[in-house]
């Protein structure tokens, strides 16, 4: 029985005089590698608010809210909710306008090193970013944001004048094209052709253009 007392009081020394085994956190910030996958964030000024990440969230922790208003104004909100996120990085990976690297500037998603969320404030475990949401002409269905179809024509370059939402939409950002819309009605005419329609209502104007039904 003595000589595990001895073992022990030998290990009690060599604590003393070479201090403990176990890290100094929370007191102490702890080493972070480089390509450790922390908290995801929202990057506002690459993120298009386009959805994908949301689609391809495995918990759900991400969710697209579109607002229409009454007076013809509508917004989009990207919400996350930190509660639920599993730090997969699946966002980040596979967001729209990223290039492949989650520790970039240039992905919507950027991955963070920073681990320690722990609060009594739940508000703080959520995230949201908003932007300008474009709405169809004909029937008021929101299509995606301004910034999507933004980057939609910048990416197809001349390919872009063969869809008139993202032509229009394109033409109103420079200033060349009226932005307000004219009164919903019920029949479909040829120059319904020239506006900005959600994919139902534009195959809607061209069966009517083209076999008159």
């Amino acid at each position: 029985m003595k000589k595990p007392k001895l073992r022990e009081l030998a290990e009690a020394i060599k604590s003393v005089i070479k201090g403990p085994y176990t890290t100094k956190f929370p007191k102490v910030a702890p080493e972070i590698f480089p390509e450790f996958r922390g908290k995801p964030e929202f990057v506002e000024d690459n993120c298009v608010l386009c959805g994908a990440c949301e689609k391809i969230c495995p918990v759900d922790a991400i969710e697209a809210r579109d607002i229409v208003n009454d007076d013809g104004s509508a917004k989009r909100v990207m919400f996350r909710n930190y509660a639920r996120c599993i730090w997969c990085s699946m966002c980040s990976i596979y967001c729209t306008v990223g290039d492949g690297d989650i520790f970039g500037d240039k992905t919507g998603i950027k991955i963070t090193n920073e681990f320690d969320l722990s609060t009594l404030d739940i508000s703080s475990s959520n995230e949201e970013i908003e932007s300008e949401l474009v709405v169809c002409e004909k029937c008021g269905k929101p299509i995606t944001t301004k910034k999507h179809l933004l980057w939609l024509a910048e990416r197809l370059g001349s390919k872009a004048f063969s869809n008139q939402t993202l032509f229009l939409t394109k033409m109103q950002e420079m200033g060349l094209s009226d932005e307000e819309m004219a009164p919903p009605r019920e029949e479909m005419l040829r120059e319904d052709l020239n506006k900005i329609l959600c994919p139902n209502c534009r195959r809607s104007a061209m069966m009517a253009e083209d076999w008159g039904f």
